[in-house]
């Protein structure tokens, strides 16, 4: 009988145990959703500061070529 009690008991802990691990699993998965929700977010926002720099940077690269190609114009004798 002794036995049988402390197979009770450590059945009742186990029990427990598992029930704290849900509650457990189910903040994290919450605290994970939220982390993904925001980083998606700063992603969009970043990949959009992203695009508008590499088109200034374009816009710049043309307008050195331009003047580059001025400038040899005016080395070769070209207005």
């Amino acid at each position: 009988m002794e036995l049988l009690d402390l197979l009770e008991s450590r059945v009742d802990s186990l029990v427990t145990e598992i029930e704290s691990l849900r509650k457990e699993n189910a903040k994290l998965r919450e605290d994970a959703s939220v982390g993904f929700a925001s980083l998606t977010e700063e992603n969009k926002h970043l990949k959009q500061a992203l695009e508008e720099e590499q088109h200034l940077k374009d816009a710049v690269l043309k307008r050195v070529d331009g003047l580059l190609s001025r400038l040899q114009g005016v080395a070769a004798g070209t207005p």
